[in-house]
Order: C-alpha cells, then structure tokens, then sequence
C-alpha cells in the first residue's frame, strides 16, 4: 500500500492564516512559537506605512502594526499580500486591481527581502477578474474567503479554501475530527484576525487548540506557500506498483507498506 505523505512522513499538515497585520498579531505569533506552529500574514502595506487604526465596535482598537515591527515578528512564519489599502474589490476596474496587488507586493518583497508569493482577498469578494489579476501578479496562490470544513486538500490554488473561520463554532470540533481522520495528506487551516482573540474573548479558546495540535507527532506545521509548493510537487510524482518517480524539484515522502521513503528530486525508487 503506497501513501502520500508530508514531509518527513507526517500524515497530516496545520497552518493558521490570519489577515491585516495588527497589534494583537504580536501576542499572537508568541502563541503561535510557543507551541512549534506556522502562521500565514496577510498584509497591507499602505496601511502599515500610516499606522491605520480603527475602534471595533466592542471598543477594542485595532491598529495596524509598524513597517520596523513586523520584519522581525514574522521572522519563521509566511508573509502574504492582502492588497496595497484593503478595499472593497467589487467595484474596482482590472486595473486598479492590478495595482492593490502588484504594489503591495512590491512593497512588502522590499521590506521582508523575499519573494512574496502568496494573496489572500480582503472582505468576502473574489471573481474571475481577481483570480485572472491574481495570476497576472505571479502569485502561487489566492486564497479566497469561502471555507471548505473539509480536510482534503484543496486542488484549485487561486480559490483556496482554508478550513474554518475561527469564530465559527465548528472550530473546535473539527479540531478533534482532525485529530482522528486518517484521509491522504489531510489538512486544517484555520483562517482569522487577531483582533478577534480580544473582541471575542477567544485567546484560551485559540490556545486549547494549538496545544491540541501540538501533542500529535503526525502533524507538520507549514506555511500555505509550504503546503501549495509540496502539493504541486506532489501531483508530479508518477506512481507505479514497480516505482515511485519524482519529477518535481523538492523531496517527496511516501508510506509503502507503513515504510517511510524520501523520495529526492528527479530520483526513481524501486518498490
């Protein structure tokens, strides 16, 4: 029996994407390494730049954090664009799309020093004319707002659906389901804004699931670019009863026979 599986063998992958980079992000991301996990930023970069804030309507103030601050606290997770100004892009010619998007990339490749490969769409809004811009940018992925509730990974990487909206009451509960499915390359992502945490009293409830997924060896923290690259490669490999071929560019694993095999770049293992 030959199994896919995440690097180094682990069954299943976990990742938090979490949107518009704010104060709260920097507890948040505390949470996150206290307990080995992996987080996905989603920024604007106008707003960063201006230190844009608002008064949420329970009274809690967000506020965007500092360009001098965010370099280092997103130090090991993935860093994301989430358009230049968070508009509303239902109303938004191509290419004023274009510019949220390729600015913002822009913007944020020049502060963090990196290729930024990755968009996540503000507000609940996505269309074939954002997903073509989306494309147009070079980005490897678009994640949309719609969840799946499901942990069989997503095969369309410009309407990526995360798992579960962290507010929603099924959080919890696929959590454990999580825990417990044994589908191929299973995931959960969980999708949010660290505001939440202090407006919904929700810092124990978020901290209960991170030690949750923390305790289980066969899950591997990844980014959502780290996740979309492996799966990408994976859907190179040619698999035979006789061979497992890789033609991607990055290890593979598998499971044969409850067996872990690595797999290299461009390498052919006999079964």
């Amino acid at each position: 029996m030959i199994r896919k599986c995440y690097p180094y063998g682990k069954k299943k992958a976990f990742n938090v994407t979490y949107d518009d980079g704010v104060l709260q992000d920097v507890r948040f991301v505390e949470l996150l390494n206290r307990y080995g996990l992996k987080g996905t930023f989603n920024l604007n970069s106008a707003l960063m730049e201006n230190e844009f804030e608002w008064v949420h309507e329970k009274g809690c103030v967000v506020k965007r954090l500092r360009t001098d601050v965010v370099k280092s606290l997103y130090a090991g997770h993935e860093v994301a664009s989430h358009t230049l100004n968070h508009p509303y892009m239902h109303g938004l010619s191509k290419e004023g799309i274009l510019w949220e998007l390729s600015q913002d990339k822009r913007n944020l490749e020049e502060l963090f020093g990196e290729e930024i490969k990755g968009f996540a769409v503000p507000f609940d809004y996505y269309s074939d004319l954002i997903e073509e811009c989306v494309k147009e940018c070079g980005f490897a992925y678009g994640r949309i707002s719609e969840m799946s509730h499901s942990f069989r990974p997503q095969n369309d990487y410009y309407r990526w659906k995360a798992t579960v909206f962290h507010c929603e009451d099924a959080m919890e509960g696929l959590t454990q389901q999580f825990v417990e499915t044994d589908e191929e390359l299973a995931l959960f992502q969980i999708v949010g804004h660290s505001y939440d945490l202090d407006t919904e009293n929700m810092w124990d409830r978020m901290e209960n699931v991170f030690q949750i997924i923390a305790k289980q060896d066969a899950i591997l923290p990844m980014t959502t670019i780290e996740i979309i690259e492996y799966l990408k490669a994976m859907e190179k490999a040619e698999i035979t009863d006789q061979y497992i071929q890789n033609h991607s560019e990055i290890s593979l694993w598998f499971a044969v026979n409850d067996i872990i095999y690595e797999i290299r770049p461009t390498e052919r293992v006999a079964l």
